[in-house]
C-alpha cells in the first residue's frame, strides 16, 4: 500500500517501516483493500449515530439503570446552556460543561429534546461515540493495512457492553474518553518513531481529554511516558521525549487557567493538574471486596448480564463466565503476537500504550471504584486492540472465512448486548409514575425519606421535585414546599466523612432522624429496613468503610420501629418511623 492512499493516522507511520504492521512475515493481503477511507468514515459516523440514536429511542432509559450521575450532571450542565456567561466551572471537568452546553445549545435550537439536557446528554455522547468509532477503523487499518479488519474491529468496540451502555446513556464520560482514546491510538503508532511535533500534538489531545475529566490522566500518563521511553534507544533522547510530553501537559493547563480566568470557578494550572476529585471521600481506599469489583467490572466490559442471571454458579452468571473465557482467548492471542514482533517499535508502542494504560488503570480503580463502567472504559481499550490482533491470526489461519466469522462474532455480541439491556428498557417513564405514586401516598411537604443515596427513589425524586442535598439542618417545621424533596442519606456521611468512626457516623444518622420527627414531619424509610446488615454492606461495597452499614442497621432497629406505609411496585416498601422509646 503506498503512502498516498493513507490518510491521517497511516501517513504518519514512522519512515523507516513501510510494511504494515500484521506482526507476520508479509503484509496484509491484497484483497484487504486499499481504498474506501471516505466511504468506510462516513459509515461509521453517520451509521454509529444512526444506530445508536435509535437504541436510545427505543431504551427510553437516558440514566441506563446503573447510575443516577446524569441526573446531576444535567442539572451541573443547565446553567451552562441558559447563562453560560455565569455558570461555574468545576476543576475535574473543566472543559465538559462550557463544551457540552453550547452542543445543547444546539440541540435546543434543533428542537431535539429541546429543554431537556438530561436526554440531550445521551444524544451528544451517542455522536461522540461514533466519532471514536472512526478513531478505532483509522488506528486498526493504520496498524494492519486491512480496510475489513478495520471496520470488524470498530464494530466490536461499539459491540461491548460498557462501551455501548455510555454511548446511549447520560454518563459524562464518553467526549472525554474519545480524546483519550485518539491521543492513544495515535501514540500507539507516532510513538514508534517520535518526533518533537508528535509528541506535542499527542500530549495536547491527551490534555484535552483529562481537561474534560481529570481522572482519565492517570492510567494513561504512565503510559504513555512508558512508551516514549521505550521506543527511543538514544538514551538523551528519552530524556527530551518525557520532558516535552510533561511540560506540553503542563502548557495545556496554563493555556486553559488562562481562557478561563476571571470566570466563577476559575483556577489555577496547578488547581487543573490536582483537583483531588473523590480523594478525600468513602470512595478512596483499597478493601477486598474491590477485587471482586474489579474482576466484574472487567468482564462485564465485554457481555452485558442484565437478564443473564445463572442460578447454577452461585455468585456469578453464565455470561460473565462467557466474558471471562472470551478475554482471556484474546489474551492468550494478541500478546504472543506483540512480543514476536518485539523489536518493532510500533508492536512496543501499541503494546505499552493499551497495556499499560489497563495495568496501570487497575490499581488505580482497585483505589476507587472498579465495577463502574466509567472506571472501566477507559482502560479496557486494550481488548479493542486485541481483537484487531486476534482478526489478523484468525485471517491468516482462514484466509477465506476467518475474517467472516469475526464479523459474524461481533454482530453476535453486539446484538446480545442489546438484548441485555431489555429488562431496563422503559424505566424513564415507569420511574416517573412511581414517583408521582410515592408522592401521593407521603406528601413531599410533610416528609423526609430516609433512602440510601444509591437508591433510584432519590435519584428521580430529584429529577421531579427538584435536588436537595441530604440532611435536615435547614428544615423549617413541616410542612415546608421549598425544598419539595427532603431526605436524609443512608450513605451520605460514610462517602462525605470517610475519617468519622461508626459511632459518630450512627450517631448523626439518628440525630437527623429525630431532630426530623420533632419538626413534626413523618420520616418515611424506603426498602432498607427489610434489609440486614450483610445486605446492608452489599448495598455499599464499593465504599472503603462499608461495614459501618451494619451498624447503622443495628441502630435503626434498637431505636426506631416501623409501621408499613405502603408499596410501590417499582420503588418498592416504605415505612414510617418512631422512636422506640
Amino acid at each position: 500500500m503506498c503512502a498516498e492512499q493513507q490518510p491521517i493516522f497511516s501517513k504518519l507511520a514512522p519512515e523507516k517501516q513501510t510494511i504494515s504492521l500484521v506482526f507476520a512475515d508479509s503484509p496484509a493481503s491484497p484483497s484487504s483493500g486499499s481504498g474506501g477511507y471516505a466511504a468506510d468514515l462516513a459509515l461509521l459516523l453517520v451509521g454509529g449515530s444512526v444506530l445508536l440514536i435509535g437504541i436510545i429511542l427505543w431504551f427510553d432509559n437516558a440514566q441506563g439503570g446503573l447510575t443516577g450521575n446524569g441526573v446531576f450532571k444535567a442539572m451541573e450542565l443547565k446553567p451552562w446552556i441558559v447563562d453560560p456567561a455565569h455558570a461555574k466551572l468545576y476543576p475535574a471537568n473543566y472543559f465538559f460543561y462550557p463544551v457540552y452546553g453550547a452542543l445543547c445549545r444546539l440541540l435546543d435550537g434543533l428542537g431535539v429534546f429541546a429543554g431537556d439536557p438530561r436526554r440531550q446528554l445521551t444524544i451528544l455522547n451517542a455522536a461522540s461515540a461514533s466519532v471514536c468509532l472512526g478513531v478505532v477503523y483509522l488506528m486498526v487499518r493504520a496498524l494492519t493495512g486491512d480496510r475489513l479488519i478495520a471496520l470488524t474491529s470498530a464494530l466490536f468496540h461499539i459491540a461491548c457492553s460498557y462501551v455501548l451502555f455510555l454511548a446511549i446513556t447520560n454518563e459524562d464520560i464518553m467526549p472525554s474518553y474519545t480524546l483519550t482514546f485518539a491521543s492513544m491510538a495515535l501514540a500507539s503508532i507516532w510513538f514508534a518513531g517520535p518526533t518533537a511535533a508528535r509528541v506535542v500534538a499527542v500530549a495536547a489531545l491527551f490534555s484535552l481529554g483529562w481537561l474534560m475529566e481529570w481522572r482519565l490522566m492517570f492510567p494513561t500518563l504512565p503510559a504513555m511516558l512508558a512508551a516514549l521511553w521505550l521506543c527511543e534507544a538514544r538514551l538523551a533522547r528519552r530524556f527530551v521525549w518525557v520532558g516535552l510530553f510533561l511540560a506540553t501537559v503542563l502548557a495545556m493547563a496554563v493555556v486553559a487557567a488562562w481562557a478561563w480566568r476571571g470566570h466563577r470557578g476559575a483556577v489555577g494550572p496547578l488547581e487543573l493538574l490536582w483537583t483531588g476529585k473523590g480523594v478525600a471521600t468513602g470512595w478512596a481506599g483499597f478493601s477486598w471486596s474491590k477485587v471482586g469489583g474489579t474482576l466484574d467490572g472487567t468482564v462485564a466490559y465485554l457481555l452485558g448480564t442484565a437478564i443473564t442471571n445463572f442460578p447454577a454458579i452461585p455468585g456469578w452468571d453464565l455470561w460473565r463466565g462467557l466474558s471471562l473465557l472470551a478475554i482471556l482467548a484474546i489474551a492468550g492471542v494478541a500478546p504472543p503476537m506483540l512480543w514476536r514482533a518485539r523489536n518493532d517499535n510500533r508492536a512496543r508502542a501499541l503494546a505499552v500504550v493499551f497495556g499499560g494504560t489497563f495495568l496501570a488503570g487497575v490499581v488505580f480503580n482497585l483505589y476507587s471504584q472498579p465495577q463502574d463502567p466509567q472506571m472501566q472504559i477507559n482502560i479496557m481499550g486494550w481488548l479493542t486492540a486485541g481483537w484487531a490482533l486476534a482478526a489478523v491470526a484468525v485471517r491468516r489461519r482462514w484466509p477465506r472465512r476467518g475474517l467472516a466469522a469475526m464479523a459474524g462474532l461481533a454482530a453476535l455480541l453486539l446484538a446480545h448486548n442489546v438484548w441485555s439491556l431489555a429488562p431496563l428498557r422503559g424505566l424513564d417513564s415507569a420511574w416517573h409514575r412511581a414517583i408521582e405514586h410515592v408522592g401521593r401516598e407521603a406528601n413531599p411537604e410533610r416528609t423526609v425519606f430516609v433512602i440510601h443515596d444509591f437508591d433510584w427513589t432519590m435519584v428521580y425524586a430529584s429529577l421531579h421535585w427538584g435536588f436537595a442535598l441530604p440532611g435536615v439542618d435547614t428544615l423549617a417545621p413541616a410542612p415546608q414546599a421549598t425544598p419539595l424533596f427532603k431526605w436524609i442519606g443512608l450513605a451520605s456521611n460514610i462517602i462525605v466523612n470517610p475519617g468519622w468512626d461508626a459511632d459518630r457516623i450512627v450517631a448523626d444518622l439518628r440525630d437527623q432522624i429525630d431532630h426530623a420527627l420533632e419538626l413534626g414531619y413523618d420520616v418515611v424509610i424506603a426498602r432498607l429496613w427489610e434489609l440486614d446488615g450483610a445486605q446492608l454492606e452489599a448495598t455499599t461495597g464499593t465504599i472503603a468503610n462499608n461495614s459501618h452499614a451494619s451498624a447503622i442497621g443495628r441502630m435503626l432497629h434498637r431505636d426506631y420501629s416501623a409501621t408499613f406505609a405502603f408499596e410501590d411496585p417499582l420503588a418498592g416498601r416504605f415505612y414510617r418511623l418512631q422512636r422506640t422509646h
